[in-house]
């Protein structure tokens, strides 16, 4: 499914266009896991359809078949630790060359991959970006290209993609390019950065939820100490 923009007069998102989108992502999800398991019984799991045109997944499933069998035309890999996969000659291949570290910096990859994304699916062509596990960097770019080419906020493409592939995490050194790119895009930002006292760090916000009982649960041994 293509996320269409649905404007209201002032040129803004209509106050119901995201909660269409996640309702109608259930059974999106549905229909694209049941057509993956179909193709690939074994490995369907990892291959996690983004929109029509883009799948996500890890290196593992970077192989000739699957290539051939999902007619995929542009692949897009996120891995430079990685060797080159066997490609056809006539396939687009763009390499993101970012090691999958907090301190790396994979902003100024946004804008080329997101346009090259946006390019292919144009002409009717099918993508697939992987990392080591399509978890990270790879999911980082699809944000990226979610937020310009189809005006989603950084919160709305998180759980866009999220309700995709339920594993993608990227680190929080990304997170904190995305979120300088989502303030680029639209002048403001609808993910913050929070410290956490699990971690003993600044993570996004959308994380810290994951976090939140073992965190209360420190708070309750911490108390009884005192």
């Amino acid at each position: 499914m293509e996320v269409e923009a649905i404007v209201n007069n002032s040129g803004n998102f209509s106050d119901n266009y995201v909660q269409n989108i996640l309702d109608e992502s259930h059974n999106v999800t549905i229909r694209s896991s049941e057509l993956l398991s179909r193709l690939f019984p074994r490995l369907s799991t990892n291959l996690s359809g983004i929109t029509d045109n883009l799948i996500l997944t890890s290196a593992s499933n970077v192989n000739p078949e699957i290539l051939e069998t999902c007619r995929i035309s542009c692949v897009i890999s996120c891995a430079p630790e990685l060797p080159d996969p066997p490609l056809r000659n006539d396939l687009v291949y763009y390499k993101v060359d970012v090691a999958d570290s907090g301190c790396s910096g994979i902003f100024s990859y946004f804008d080329k991959a997101a346009n090259l994304i946006q390019q292919v699916s144009n002409l009717g062509g099918k993508i697939l970006i992987y990392c080591v596990a399509g978890v990270s960097r790879s999911a980082c770019i699809c944000l990226a290209y979610l937020m310009k080419h189809h005006r989603l906020s950084l919160l709305d493409a998180y759980n866009f993609v999220k309700l995709r592939r339920s594993r993608i995490k990227p680190n929080c050194g990304f997170f904190r390019q995305l979120i300088e790119y989502e303030k680029q895009l639209f002048g403001c930002n609808t993910v913050q950065m929070v410290y956490n006292e699990v971690v003993r760090m600044e993570i996004p916000d959308v994380y810290d939820k994951d976090y939140r009982h073992i965190t209360n649960y420190v708070k309750k041994i911490n108390n009884r100490r005192c």
